[in-house]
């Protein structure tokens, strides 16, 4: 979206007005964890409703970890699309970004089937906290508590993606 709003010179006339690049990226991190929240409500349902699932852990705990984990990957998108300067250096630059990470995350299969070094590389991936927290409430109910390793992975990536985003963004 930002390129694409860049080529059209929006941004450029959000920079002559008093918003700052910080409200910018709040407003939007806002409407986007919104969207992700609505769309945890809408693949939950269709769960339950054709796959019989059953869900072992707390809503509120899925729902604070899909939030942090919308949050965080936003972050990367802000900082993808704030510093590419146009649509076709941005979509290429993404899926350089999103492909891998969603392989080596345990988005399509299990990172223990992996061989040992790619293992210890996952651990470093922005989506692998989410995707290990997100399964570990789902099945084996864990608390927040439980979750405290993953959750303090997803807020220092938080902290790291959104410290270069603010960096590389460009309004022009």
């Amino acid at each position: 979206v930002f390129p694409r709003l860049k080529q059209r010179g929006v941004l450029r006339r959000y920079q002559t007005t008093t918003l700052k690049v910080r409200q910018y990226f709040t407003g939007n991190v806002i409407s986007n964890a919104a969207v992700g929240l609505l769309a945890l409500v809408m693949m939950y349902t269709a769960a339950v409703l054709f796959f019989d699932l059953n869900m072992r852990g707390s809503y509120f705990n899925l729902a604070f970890v899909v939030l942090l984990g919308t949050i965080m990957l936003f972050g990367i998108g802000l900082a993808l699309g704030g510093w590419a300067k146009n649509e076709n250096q941005a979509a290429p630059l993404s899926q350089l970004v999103t492909l891998p990470m969603m392989f080596l995350s345990g988005v399509f299969f299990p990172t223990f089937l992996m061989p040992e070094l790619l293992q210890s590389i996952t651990k470093f991936i922005p989506l692998t906290p989410v995707i290990d927290s997100v399964r570990l409430v789902i099945t084996e109910n864990a608390s927040l508590v439980d979750l405290a390793p993953q959750l303090a992975v997803m807020t220092a990536w938080t902290v790291v993606i959104y410290i270069i985003a603010f960096k590389v963004f460009r309004w022009e």
